[in-house]
């Protein structure tokens, strides 16, 4: 058998660590980021061009709309922001593994920059995967999220009973997505019951706490049961305008 050539032997390397890099789960979130910078008459110099700053400002953005929804609600910091920015310093675009250019506006009047004396705007709107994980540990490491936060997830069952129609169990998935509970997958689908399995970092108990405590008004949930691998609870969809 012929000898690798150093190229073919570099590729081959590359290909194992692709095949391992997939293997490894990173918990990822696809977000919109909307980058608007002040165009001042420079055309370049060592930022770049307003079209570069803008798409760095709009991935910068994208970044921290995830940051700052994994704040929970009662945040001790008074400028999320700025405490956000510090935690995930110095280059926040490090958080998003990829992203795509969806609209490059160019330049117009100025609508989203309200510094003085700026008249026209570049604008640029970016689709980014951002590294959910990573980004959390940071939070952790400034104090931003307890510790807990970054407990491993384990994989759990949700059996949904009594379900009248469709619209619930829309309504159930889209509560789980708003939690932040993603990955569901449907193992099982019966005339009034649905069986789905997500992957979770809070306890069954809790996550089924959660979702009745916080389902929209629509959306009647009983808790059944709970155990340290799935959940049970019974789900009714009330029609628009109906009393619960």
């Amino acid at each position: 058998m012929r000898p690798l050539r150093p190229i073919a032997r570099m590729l081959a390397i590359l290909g194992l660590l692709a095949v391992a890099g997939a293997a490894r789960a990173v918990e990822e979130r696809v977000v919109d980021g909307v980058g608007a910078v002040a165009v001042k008459g420079a055309a370049g110099g060592r930022s770049g061009t307003p079209r570069d700053a803008a798409l760095r400002a709009a991935i910068v953005e994208a970044v921290r709309r995830v940051a700052l929804e994994l704040l929970p609600a009662d945040a001790a910091a008074t400028d999320p922001e700025a405490a956000v920015d510090a935690a995930l310093a110095p280059d926040l675009r490090a958080f998003a593994n990829r992203f795509r250019i969806l609209e490059d506006r160019g330049e117009g009047p100025a609508l989203l920059v309200e510094e003085p004396g700026v008249q026209t705007e570049y604008v640029m709107v970016v689709q980014a995967q951002v590294d959910v994980g990573r980004v959390r540990q940071r939070l952790v490491r400034a104090g931003l999220l307890p510790a807990g936060d970054l407990a491993p997830s384990q994989r759990l069952r949700i059996v949904i009973e009594d379900l009248d129609g469709y619209a619930g169990y829309r309504a159930v998935r889209t509560l789980l997505d708003d939690l932040g509970v993603r990955g569901a997958v449907p193992v099982q689908m019966d005339r009034g019951t649905a069986v789905l399995e997500v992957e979770s970092r809070l306890p069954a108990s809790e996550l089924l706490a959660q979702l009745v405590r916080s389902a929209p008004p629509e959306l009647r949930l009983d808790a059944v049961a709970s155990d340290a691998e799935s959940l049970t609870l019974r789900a009714h969809f009330l029609a628009q305008g109906a009393a619960p």
